[in-house]
């Protein structure tokens, strides 16, 4: 295990859900933890909570679809602490709707807050990161790696984030540790009805995790654990379940055998 005392680990949307997961993680392994969020109150309680344990827990708002509030919160941090070391890029957003329904503003909408907001606060950190030698955490999906029905405006995001982060590795400092991390379903108390409103007119699978991937829900603490240990070994990517790797490599070999196995990994034969 690495030693993260007095590291400064930045996570956007650290406030709930998954995001909440990463900044506790960091936090118990003795970082100095900055959780970036829209809402003031939401993210008090969970610096509050995060920090009963004796952590430090600190809290920006700022929103990360804009350029101004982005490099404002960087200066903001970097006055406060000295230094950024880790930089998660956990904020998204899915959305449930046919291909054929949805409107070039879906597109647009999910691409500015899965895709933009991440190139937004990538730029904005990557100078903090380059002197640290740190690392840029991106946060994508099974979805930034095929796609799936009932969700083309959010996989086309993922997508982008997926040739972003492909082009960080290549063209950007070389001091830094750029990680993506694609995770299936992540199990959430609210799972089944998160999206019941946006499916009520689709199938049945549309409301369920995942818009109905045969996957168990992902422990959030699981896939927090192991952002960590993949900093730690500066690894350049995670798949979650590891076994979907083979799925997306015989994608590759032959688009029609990619597009039955992701029928077979349906909740609904199609």
């Amino acid at each position: 295990m690495a030693n993260w005392t007095d590291k400064v680990v930045v996570v956007t949307g650290g406030s709930s859900g998954l995001g909440r997961a990463i900044a506790a993680e960091f936090a118990e392994a003795g970082a100095k933890v900055i959780c970036i969020a829209r809402d003031l109150q939401n993210l008090t309680q969970a610096a509050h909570e995060l920090g009963r344990s004796g952590a430090t827990v600190d809290c920006v708002v700022a929103d990360v679809t804009d350029d101004q509030s982005v490099a404002g919160a960087v200066a903001e941090i970097k006055q406060r602490h000295g230094q950024i070391d880790v930089w998660v890029n956990n904020v998204g957003r899915s959305l449930r709707i046919g291909l054929t329904d949805a409107r070039v503003e879906d597109f647009q909408e999910l691409m500015e807050i899965n895709f933009l907001s991440a190139v937004r606060c990538s730029l904005a950190a990557l100078p903090e990161l380059d002197g640290t030698s740190g690392h840029l955490v991106n946060i994508g999906s099974l979805a930034a790696k095929t796609g799936w029905p009932l969700v083309a405006p959010y996989s086309a995001s993922k997508h982008a984030l997926a040739a972003y982060h492909h082009q960080l590795r290549l063209e950007g400092p070389r001091s830094v540790h750029y990680l993506f991390v694609c995770p299936g379903p992540i199990r959430r108390s609210d799972a089944g009805q998160r999206y019941s409103d946006q499916a009520a007119q689709l199938s049945e699978e549309a409301a369920r995790p995942g818009a109905g991937v045969k996957l168990k829900g992902i422990p959030p603490e699981e896939i927090a654990q192991r952002i960590r240990t993949a900093c730690e070994s500066r690894k350049a990517d995670l798949v979650m379940p590891g076994k979907a790797r083979i799925a997306f490599a015989l994608a590759q070999i032959s688009p029609r055998l990619g597009d039955y196995l992701l029928k077979k990994f349906s909740s609904k034969k199609k």
